[in-house]
Formats: C-alpha cells, structure tokens, sequence
C-alpha cells in the first residue's frame, strides 16, 4: 500500500522536473523495517476518515497518506524541521487539503497540544531515540493528549537483554541528543520486556491492549541485522525481503530465535 503510494509520489515528482527530490520515492519508496513497522501501525490503529492524528516523529510518508488517502486529519511533527519543506512540497503535489495535513515541529517531551486532542496517536522507532528519560516523559505525553477511547500505537527496537547505543554525530537529530564527550552521541535504546513497562507502557498511564514481538529469520547468531548488508539500489525488492525474513507478530519474544522490534498498543 505505501511502496505503491510513494512510488506514485516519486513518479510525479519526476514528471514535474524534480528529480533530485523523487529518486527517494522511487529507489526506496519504503524500506526493509518501514514495511514491517507501517503494517504493525496500520492493523493496530485502524485508521478511519475524520481520525485526529498525531504523529510523533516518525517517517512521514504514513501520515501523508493517511490524510490524503484517508482523510484523517493529520499533525506530523519531529523535533527537527528537515522535514517541512519536503512535506510542503508533497502537499502541493498530490492536492492534500491544507485542512488535514500539518507540519510541525513539537518535542514529544513536552507537546503544545491540549488534553484529548487526539483519537489517534502513533509513533514509529522514535521514542528510543530520546536520551535519559526523555522516553517516559514521552509516553507520559502520549497520555495526556489521547482522547478517551484513542488509541495509541508504538513501534521500538527489542533486545532480551536491554542495551543503549551511542553513534558518531552523523544523524540529522544528534544536536537534540546527548554526548559523552568523546565523540559519541546517544542514537538508541534497546528495550527488554521489563523496560518497556517500566519506561513506556505504566508511565503512559493508559491501558496495555496489546504487546507483541517481531523478529528476524536470519543471521540468529549476530547482533548486525540483515538490512544492514542491503544497499540502496536493493530499495524496490526490500519489502519483499521483509516480508520473506521478519517474523509476523507474537505475543511471547521468547518464542523467536531473534526478537528486533516490539509494537506497543495501548487505549485511553
């Protein structure tokens, strides 16, 4: 469903001589863990016309389907601002009504939205991301801007063991996170089970419908996943290559030889 969305953009784009800006959509409209990621979102949100949105931080090409093809209306934010000028771009290009689709920058930390602004709101790898306990104020956030009956819909990485990641400064979001001084950033978290209780789901103070796991087919004995082996030019064949080497959702991470992913759902 996105793969065609966002091949569609890229072949638009194109047609309008912006082809810098359309090789992305064309070579990799959606890649290797978004295919597994947009689909968890997608079947534990249910997405319908008139929805209120949020969508905080993650890729964004969900949320502009979702209020152009949909027709939910739709906040899509980030703490960074490198996204604006695309999205208002693609706006224009597919004739989203202004009305449903709004770009903003907001730190999930500390959202601007008033109380039960949203009937829906979710977030795709991005609360791992935020340094110290920038993920429980996030969750906490989460909670305070779902509107009774809302669901939300998480997607993190997953390791049995939990583990933080630190990075070269080399990520568009680096100056919002934090340095060890030696060169290093903080990139990621890894939640085990009892992290994503104890920093995501209980601070949220909404209830747990859902907790499932997603693993990976292959390379069962290396912390390295298999994307990253795959070049760009692999880009039109990597959903395919998701959908043959992850897992379909389980309930129990002990059931898979490489739990990666954990998807969270929860309602207010």
């Amino acid at each position: 469903m996105l793969y065609r969305y966002g091949f569609r953009l890229g072949l638009k784009l194109a047609a309008s001589g912006r082809i810098p800006q359309s090789l992305r959509y064309l070579i990799v409209p959606v890649n290797y863990w978004r295919t597994a990621e947009y689909k968890l979102i997608s079947e534990a949100s249910q997405f319908e016309r008139g929805d209120r949105v949020l969508d905080i931080g993650s890729p964004k090409l969900l949320s502009l389907y979702l209020a152009d093809q949909v027709g939910a209306n739709v906040v899509s934010t980030d703490i960074e601002d490198y996204f604006m000028r695309d999205y208002s771009l693609l706006t224009r290009v597919q004739n989203v009504p202004a009305d449903r689709f709004h770009a903003r920058v907001e730190d999930g930390r500390n959202l601007s939205f008033p109380d039960n602004s949203f009937s829906k709101v979710y977030s795709l790898s991005v609360l791992e991301h935020i340094p110290a306990m920038g993920d429980t104020e996030c969750a906490k956030e989460i909670g305070r801007v779902l509107a009774p009956g809302g669901i939300c819909a998480l997607t993190v990485p997953f390791s049995p063991v939990s583990r933080d990641e630190y990075k070269t400064a080399s990520f568009y979001w680096h100056k919002s996170s934090s340095s060890t001084g030696d060169g290093k950033v903080f990139y990621q978290r890894r939640y085990s089970e009892q992290d994503l209780i104890k920093r995501i789901i209980e601070p949220s103070g909404l209830k747990l419908k859902r907790l499932a796991y997603v693993g990976e087919k292959v390379l069962g004995n290396s912390l390295r996943e298999f994307c990253e082996f795959l070049p760009r030019p692999t880009g039109p064949i990597q959903p395919l290559l998701s959908r043959l080497l992850l897992t379909e959702p389980v309930e129990s991470w002990r059931s898979l030889r490489k739990p990666l992913c954990a998807l969270i759902v929860l309602e207010k």
